[in-house]
């Protein structure tokens, strides 16, 4: 299945909330987010950070989980395009999460490079 630019083999897409997404503009990103609503064609997140991201999906892709990560090109601070969803269940904690995102964006940024 052709990705449209996704990675591929032992590439790393850096973890991101709303606040970091901006500056990741035309890349490669994960995204974790509870899903607040779905249609086939698009998917609101709630972001770790408590924001609301737009996710463009791809056909058949499952959001039966109340916790998803979604791996895509982000198109804008709004916006990511998903490539690959993994369902991460109903119990997930985002706060600690997000306190994981800001590490790894912050003073272990270069253990997640």
């Amino acid at each position: 299945m052709d990705f449209g630019g996704a990675p591929t083999g032992n590439a790393t897409s850096p973890r991101v909330n709303k606040k970091t997404m901006g500056a990741y503009v035309g890349h490669t990103v994960a995204l974790v987010g509870a899903v607040e609503s779905h249609s086939p064609t698009a998917v609101v997140l709630r972001t770790s950070d408590g924001e609301i991201v737009n996710v463009k999906t791809q056909p058949g892709t499952d959001y039966g989980s109340k916790v998803v990560e979604v791996i895509g090109r982000v198109e804008d601070s709004e916006t990511i395009r998903e490539f690959k969803t993994t369902l991460f269940g109903d119990n997930f904690d985002l706060d600690v999460y997000d306190q994981f995102v800001q590490l790894s964006q912050t003073k272990y940024k270069h253990l997640f490079e």
